[in-house]
Formats: C-alpha cells, sequence, structure tokens
C-alpha cells in the first residue's frame, strides 16, 4: 500500500445505504475469543496495592464526601432566593428543620442570609472558592495515589517477569509483553482513582439530593426515579458491547505495538531483504483493524448517546410539565420548582454513574486479569516444594560439575541431549567441539540452569543443581556468549555490567587482557563512547573483545567461553589464547570451539554428536 493513503474512506463519503450497514454492525454484539474475557473479581487481587495508601485514600474520600455536600447549595439557592427574597414566604419552616436536625448554632446566620440577597450572593461564593481549594487539593492527593499505586503494581509485574524462566521469553513477543506491562498496568489506575472515588462522590449525591428532592416534591422525585428501570436495561445493552470493543480493542493495541517493536529491531534484516513493503502493509494491517474498530465503535456512541439524551430530555420534558402544573395548582412553590429543576440532574448523573459503573470497570477488569496473569506465572527461582526452598550457598563454588544421564529437548518429539555424563573436576580446562546444532549450548544453557534437565541430573561441588538457587550458580560463572549483547551505553558501563562495583581501573585493566585497550583510546571519547543500540558502533571483533574484557572483570571460579575467538584474526585470536592460558589458570574452563589454537589450553577435548559426548583426549 503507499504510505499516504488511508485504508478507510471518509465517513462523510460512504453512501446512506452503506451507513446503515456499518450501523447495524456496530450494534452487533461479538462474543470474546477464548482467553479474552475477564471477571470483576480480577480487580479485587490488585486492591492490596492500596493497603500502604490507606492514609491518602481517606482523606481523599473525606474530601469527595464535603465537595458533594457542597454542590446541593448552588440550587438549592435558588429556592431562597425566589420563596424567601422575592416572594417573601415565611423563612420559620426551614429554620425549624435546621434546629431539629441539631444545628440549632446556624439558625441566626440562616435567618440573616434568608434576608440579604448581598448575603446569600456572599455564601455562595465563599462556598465554591471552598469547594475550587478543596478539589484542587483532592486532585494532588489523587495524584499521588494514582502515580504511587501504578508504580507499585509495575515495579512488581517487571520484577515478576525478570524471573521467569528462558523458555518463556523464547516463546514470547517482547513487543507484546513490553506493551502488556506499560499499557495493562496503567489501565489498573482507576482501581486507585476514579473508580473509589467516584463511588463516595456519587453515593454521597445519590443520597444527599435523593432526600432533599424528595422533601421538594414527592411526586416529580418519584417520576425521576421511574426512570431508572428504563436506564438500567439500556446500560445492560450497552455495557454488553461495549465489552465486545474493548476486548478486541485492547488486543489490536497489544498486537499492533508488538510489531511494530519487532520490526523496528529487526530493521537490518528487513533491509538486506528489501522487505520494507511486506512489513509496512503487515503494520498497515493492524492499523486497519483499529480504525474499523474505532469507526464503529463511535457510531455504536452515536447511536446509544443519541437514545440516552433523548430519554434525558423526555424526562426534563416531563418534569417541566407536571411541576408547572403543580405551581399553577399552587400545590408547588416557584423556588420548589426552579431548586428542583436545578438539582434533579444530579440525581440522574449519579444514578447514570452507577449504571455506567460496570462499563468503566471493564476496561480496568480485563487489564487486571491479564497483570494478575502475569503474576501467577511461575518463576524460575521457585521452589517445586515450598517447604523447601532454594539453596543459596554461603561460600564459593570449587569448580567441580558433574553431568549424570542427562537428557532434554526443547520439543519432546526431538531430543537435543540423549544420557549425557560427563566430569570436570575443579580447575580443569575442557573443549566441547561438535557440529552445528549437536547440543553444545543447550548444555550449558542446562549448566547455567536456564532450563531444567528432562531427566537425568547437573551437581555443581555435590549439590544437585535443581537444589540450587539461579542467582547463587550464575554468579558462580563468568560467559563468553555467542550471542553477545550491548546496551546503549558507555563501554566502560558496558564491561562493567558484569561486576558494577568495579573500579574503572579494574575496567581498563580487564580491556588491556582483552586486547581491546588501546583500540578504546583511539575513540576521541574513549571509555564514554556510547556504542549504540546492540554495540552497532562497534566492529564484530571489538564487541567480542569487550564481551570477554566483561568475562574476565567478573572473576569467577567457572569460565565459560562459547566460540570467544569465532571474530579475531589469527594474530589476535593467538595473543588471546596465550593471555587466557595466565589468567585462567586454577579455574574450570568449558571452551566451546573447533580452532586448534583454544583445544591446546585443554585437559581434555570432549565431541557432542547427535546429543551424546564422547571424549576424544585426555
Amino acid at each position: 500500500m503507499k504510505p499516504d493513503s488511508f485504508p478507510i474512506g471518509s465517513i462523510a463519503k460512504v453512501p446512506v445505504r452503506g451507513r446503515l450497514k456499518l450501523l447495524r454492525e456496530s450494534m452487533r454484539y461479538v462474543p470474546p475469543e477464548e482467553g479474552d474475557s475477564f471477571r470483576y473479581r480480577d480487580i479485587l487481587f490488585f486492591l492490596r496495592f492500596l493497603i500502604p495508601l490507606k492514609g491518602p485514600i481517606i482523606a481523599s474520600l473525606i474530601l469527595s464526601f464535603i465537595i458533594s455536600i457542597s454542590s446541593t447549595i448552588m440550587p438549592l439557592s435558588s429556592k431562597w432566593v425566589i420563596d424567601y427574597l422575592f416572594l417573601g414566604q415565611s423563612t420559620a419552616p426551614l429554620l425549624g428543620k435546621i434546629e431539629a436536625h441539631n444545628l440549632g448554632f446556624l439558625v441566626p446566620y440562616a435567618d440573616l442570609v434568608l434576608h440579604s440577597l448581598p448575603l446569600v450572593i456572599c455564601t455562595l461564593a465563599v462556598v465554591e472558592i471552598i469547594k475550587y481549594v478543596l478539589s484542587n487539593e483532592r486532585s494532588l492527593i489523587q495524584y499521588r495515589i494514582n502515580t504511587e499505586f501504578t508504580y507499585r503494581v509495575r515495579m512488581t509485574v517487571f520484577h515478576q517477569v525478570l524471573r521467569y524462566p528462558l523458555s518463556y521469553f523464547k516463546s514470547s513477543r517482547t513487543g507484546y509483553l513490553l506493551a502488556r506491562i506499560s499499557g495493562d498496568t496503567s489501565g489498573l489506575s482507576a482501581i486507585s482513582g476514579s473508580i473509589l472515588q467516584g463511588i463516595i462522590s456519587n453515593a454521597t449525591t445519590l443520597i444527599v439530593t435523593s432526600t432533599i428532592l424528595f422533601s421538594l416534591s414527592q411526586t416529580l422525585t418519584l417520576i425521576v426515579l421511574v426512570f431508572v428501570p428504563i436506564s438500567v436495561g439500556l446500560s445492560y445493552w450497552i455495557n454488553r458491547i461495549s465489552r465486545s470493543y474493548n476486548i478486541r480493542g485492547r488486543e489490536i493495541g497489544l498486537r499492533t505495538s508488538a510489531d511494530g517493536q519487532e520490526i523496528l529491531s529487526a530493521i537490518d534484516t528487513i533491509k538486506i531483504h528489501a522487505s520494507e513493503h511486506r512489513e509496512l502493509d503487515k503494520y498497515a494491517n493492524n492499523l486497519q483493524k483499529s480504525i474499523s474498530l474505532t469507526i464503529a465503535s463511535m457510531l455504536f456512541g452515536q447511536v446509544t448517546g443519541g437514545i440516552q439524551r433523548s430519554i434525558s430530555y423526555a424526562l426534563t420534558l416531563i418534569v417541566m410539565l407536571i411541576g408547572g402544573t403543580l405551581v399553577i395548582e399552587k400545590l408547588m412553590s416557584i423556588g420548589d420548582y426552579t431548586a428542583f429543576l436545578a438539582m434533579y440532574p444530579q440525581l440522574t448523573g449519579a444514578v447514570s454513574m452507577f449504571l455506567q459503573l460496570p462499563l468503566s470497570l471493564q476496561g480496568t477488569a480485563i487489564a487486571s486479569g491479564r497483570v494478575k496473569e502475569l503474576l501467577d506465572l511461575t518463576t524460575e527461582d521457585e521452589s517445586p516444594d515450598p517447604k523447601h526452598p532454594l539453596i543459596v550457598p554461603d561460600h564459593p563454588t570449587r569448580g567441580e560439575i558433574v553431568c549424570d544421564n542427562v537428557s532434554f529437548s526443547y520439543d519432546s518429539d526431538v531430543p537435543v541431549l540423549s544420557d549425557c555424563s560427563l566430569y570436570i573436576a575443579p580447575g580443569e580446562h575442557i573443549v566441547l567441539t561438535g557440529q552445528t546444532g549437536a547440543g553444545k549450548s543447550t548444555f550449558i544453557h542446562l549448566l547455567l540452569k536456564l532450563y531444567q534437565p528432562d531427566s537425568g541430573n547437573i551437581f555443581l561441588d555435590g549439590m544437585n543443581i535443581r537444589d540450587l538457587h539461579p542467582r547463587w550458580i550464575r554468579e558462580q560463572m563468568a560467559v563468553v556468549s555467542q550471542d553477545l549483547f550491548l546496551f546503549h551505553d558507555t563501554i566502560m558501563n558496558n564491561v562493567r555490567y558484569s561486576r558494577p562495583d568495579a573500579s574503572d581501573d579494574e575496567v581498563m585493566q580487564a580491556c588491556r587482557s582483552a586486547g581491546l585497550h588501546d583500540e578504546i583510546m583511539t575513540f576521541p571519547e574513549g571509555y564514554d563512547l556510547i556504542v549504540g543500540e546492540r554495540g552497532g558502533k562497534l566492529s564484530g571483533g571489538q564487541k567480542q573483545r569487550l564481551a570477554i574484557a566483561r568475562a574476565l572483570l567478573r572473576n569467577a571460579p567457572i569460565f565459560i567461553l562459547d566460540e570467544p575467538t569465532a571474530h579475531l584474526d589469527p594474530e589476535t585470536e593467538k595473543r588471546l589464547t596465550d593471555e587466557f592460558m595466565r589468567l585462567l589458570a586454577g579455574r574450570t574452563v568449558i571452551i566451546i570451539s573447533h580452532r586448534e589454537d583454544l583445544t591446546r589450553l585443554a585437559d581434555r577435548v570432549y565431541h557432542m554428536k547427535q546429543g551424546k559426548i564422547h571424549v576424544l583426549s585426555m
């Protein structure tokens, strides 16, 4: 498609018959797909994150209560002005009601105000100023509640995600996961904000206004309440269809974000294959679905909004007609009539809010279910037996490794390792050789406890790694991987990543040992050079030596080198090999390589073939 072409023509150009078809489609209920449903009770799970914020929440609710009460004063003022000031009616009945409610201390002031128009206006002005100040204070408190709540939830989710097993990330899309962490946790903010505050505020308004309206006119109040069942039925229909829009819209948004992230991450591959147009079409397809859904949702909102406004207008006309008749027949004062017309929308608004609450909660419930799903996934540092947590030894490993009949497969039908046994003594250097796909990297992944063996066991210093905490295992190992990742940061910080407490001098010494220091000093920024996304400013050989420097800086008891010199020229490789022999003496070293310069470092050489380990030399 052309990048400047809009996939859906303007709705204004759609003929009447086409619009009617779109309208029918927009009002059709589409049941959610399997796995896309939600439960309102999932929201309750996240109330625990509000417990530390109970103080600000209580303050916000109290302010909401006061603001709701003060909002009824302005409509009531019309009754006071018309009946007591303009028509000169006696204030005794009202003052009697005030005194009957144990508010006698207000009677002198009320009597004074009700006989002075300037005092009425001044009182209303003071009330509005106080209401404005309290509303601003409530907004500040609510902002703190929302941000702290979202922060706590998002940090909890991100901490959980970082502890997922590697297999989860291999089978999931990074962009989709990031969109869920960011978007779904943001969708929970209504729990701490509009929901609690809205319930208290509207409940107060509902109780206070219905009481006042009933005192003004029982007949008109009952007429208003008759419309409630009609609104309930309409809201149920709206909520049912809107639920479908909410679920589908959120899913399309997540897929669009995931596709965009994947496209940008693979930009090198896309450009090499000249496939920009294909990726653009794929991205446009998601946008078209989103636009179509938005138009359908807009049409549905226009129809339902029109119906709701029609009901509201009908109610207003009926109240005006019957109320006016009561005034003409002297059954209702003009002040009561005016105050009722000014106040009853507050009652219908509060009722509407409660009817809209399920709709408001739908997005929150969807987000709650999706976030809870992330929190419920098993992490790699959880013990299968809660009574026996994973072990964290208080001493470093000696470097003894035993593999006892280890078998593993990524897919149960395709074994990668089959009954592999291996013994590595403390301080021993071994080399693993074998064709691509023989299982060499998989063996390393099992040793790092990135995956668990299907059968058999791996022992580290006689301890089964199934029983050891994965963090402790990985702290004992320094790894130079083929799949090196560099952060968009300085060279200094990328090397220091393996040992954050290392000094600048230690980082530089590691780079000297890796044969990288002199090249770094040729850069104008030196060690402060930002390496770019995935180390894009460095050559393949420089990135590999940076990985070696990172491993040397870690200074762990066990070194794992996966093709550590694959991108190096023979001269640099020989120099590094000699350096390895000096620096790695006394440490357990596992090298995956076919190069002769590295195999001479080995005490033993093993060959992997068809998932089996064979000894080549000792």
